[in-house]
């Protein structure tokens, strides 16, 4: 298990992280959400112990991760990877697995779907970013760190990374990922947490995104609109623009009132063309949370 504890970070007079808690378990993908400048790559450096915290801790399991402990297993891959564009995937991996790890090698580019004599200077961007990940995790490590792996993707290759990502969760893989794409985010992640104003504002299992929002929407036939009468079940209604009904079940999505609605509903002499909940969408999260 991936844990952070409190994490404050300062340039300065800049306070970048106030204090940033949240635990990942082991074969499980947390999404990290934020603006631009809100300081992901500052968490993402100190948690792979490239950089250090003012104060809290990161650990996996009972281990600190800190900039001298070289016994941990974490793997990264930044938003651009650099290559040695000379080389070819398999001999970019030989290198970095410093010694003749045939079978290593072949799982890697297996699993990233590459051949071992495509050379590296004709590779397009998400061939690029799938020999990034094998060489991300080319110690095997127990942490993954994904900063933007679907960048400027067109939709094959980002279909390509989530493959990925779901077969290293598959393997155990704890992986932190950061993406400004909230669509690949509810396609892959467990979990995900809006970082704004130094603290993870608001955190969610993914799941809950299938319960749909507090209001359920009502479209009925525009002549019949006059003779709807709700008021007796007590649910606060407003009237859209496009004539359809928006009812508000509170911030708890009470039951009794949607079954209310629904009872009401049925009695009424009219003919519904339509009913849907708000759906739950990152995106609309985002907007709420750190605009």
């Amino acid at each position: 298990m991936l844990t952070v504890d409190k994490v404050e970070k300062s340039f300065g007079d800049n306070n970048v992280l106030k204090g940033i808690s949240f635990s990942v378990n082991k074969g499980q993908i947390f999404g990290l959400i934020g603006k631009n400048g809100v300081g992901k790559i500052t968490l993402i450096n100190i948690i792979a112990g490239l950089s250090s915290a003012d104060s809290g801790t990161c650990r996996i399991d009972d281990q600190v991760i800190t900039v001298s402990n070289k016994s941990l297993s974490i793997g990264y891959l930044p938003d651009s990877p650099n290559f040695f564009e000379y080389l070819t995937c398999g001999e970019y991996l030989d290198f970095l697995l410093m010694e003749n790890h045939s079978e290593r090698r072949k799982k890697l580019l297996d699993l990233v779907e590459l051949m071992p004599d495509t050379k590296i200077s004709t590779m397009s961007r998400g061939m690029r970013q799938r020999l990034g990940i094998a060489a991300a995790i080319i110690g095997d490590p127990d942490i993954v760190l994904l900063d933007e792996p679907t960048s400027a993707l067109d939709p094959s290759g980002r279909a390509d990374v989530a493959r990925i990502l779901v077969d290293l969760k598959g393997m155990g893989k704890t992986i932190i990922l950061s993406t400004h794409i909230l669509t690949d985010m509810e396609k892959v992640c467990d979990s995900v947490g809006f970082l704004s104003d130094g603290i993870i504002a608001k955190a969610l299992d993914i799941k809950e995104l299938d319960k749909g929002g507090k209001h359920i929407f009502v479209s009925i036939d525009g002549n019949m609109v006059n003779e709807l009468f709700f008021n007796k079940e007590d649910i606060p209604y407003e009237i859209m623009k496009d004539g359809t009904f928006r009812f508000d079940l509170g911030e708890d999505h009470n039951l009794e009132k949607q079954q209310a609605l629904f009872k009401s509903l049925s009695g009424l002499n009219v003919r519904i063309d339509s009913i849907h909940s708000e759906v739950g969408t990152l995106d609309k999260i985002f907007q709420e949370v750190c605009r």
